[in-house]
């Protein structure tokens, strides 16, 4: 090594062991202010007056609503997403379903007619003056289902 390589090797070792170096007295740095704080900002804040809030107990779940068709099944292993008024005299159920789009649509509507509905068109299903609308779209993880019905 040249000497010059030799004093910046021994410079930054000198400046390692000076930065690694502990107190002498052992003592415990000064401890560190603490500060209260309170509520958020938001904490206070409640659906209690809002019409279109929806809770979690009410909308997600497995709880279906008491007047979804009882004679209509439900698509295997899915999970009720949301419901709540559609068009006039109608409602609506949207369910998660694990699975693609296409094998979900195929399945369920095979399921559907099995219990009796007869198909009436792209999504439509009769069942004597009944009729309901089933849309499939890609959702996050899998398959959202939209089940219109009427009340």
């Amino acid at each position: 090594m040249t000497g010059s390589a030799l004093r910046i090797v021994a410079l930054v070792l000198a400046v390692g062991l000076v930065g690694c170096r502990q107190d002498p007295g052992g003592q415990a740095s000064a401890p560190l202010e603490t500060e209260e704080i309170g509520d958020p900002v938001d904490a206070a804040v409640t659906t209690e007056y809002d019409v279109q809030a929806k809770s979690a107990v009410e909308s997600v779940g497995a709880q279906l609503p008491g007047d979804f068709p009882r004679d209509l099944p439900l698509y295997r292993s899915s999970s009720v997403i949301n419901y709540g008024p559609a068009q006039e005299n109608r409602r609506f159920v949207e369910l998660s379903v694990p699975a693609q789009p296409a094998k979900v649509e195929q399945r369920y509507n095979e399921q559907i007619e099995a219990a009796g509905w007869r198909r009436h068109g792209e999504g439509e299903f009769v069942r004597g003056s009944r009729t309901i609308v089933v849309t499939y779209r890609e959702g996050t993880l899998g398959t959202w289902v939209r089940i219109e019905y009427p009340t």
